[in-house]
């Protein structure tokens, strides 16, 4: 890979709200959906950067419960990250 790809590449994760995020969801043998998330605060290069250093430091997180659907799984990720972006504000 050439330097001039690296430097056009998107940041790490999706943008939702003021985070940056990125899951793996997985059908289960009964049918039901579960997956590993992890996210990290801000928007940014930098922001992509850390959230996948943290992935890459295994800081995902299960997500509770089984669900119908891939898309209840991931509207269930999006109000954990929500829910656990409360109880850790940014640090400053």
């Amino acid at each position: 890979m050439e330097k001039s790809d690296v430097e056009k590449e998107e940041p790490f994760g999706q943008v939702y709200e003021d985070f940056r995020l990125v899951w793996v969801a997985e059908q289960l043998q009964d049918g039901k959906w579960t997956a590993r998330y992890c996210w990290h605060h801000g928007t940014s290069a930098a922001a992509g950067k850390a959230l996948q250093e943290a992935v890459l430091n295994g800081k995902s997180r299960r997500l509770l419960g089984h669900f119908n659907t891939e898309a209840e799984t991931i509207a269930a990720i999006k109000e954990a990250v929500l829910l656990e972006a409360k109880w850790n504000p940014p640090k400053a």
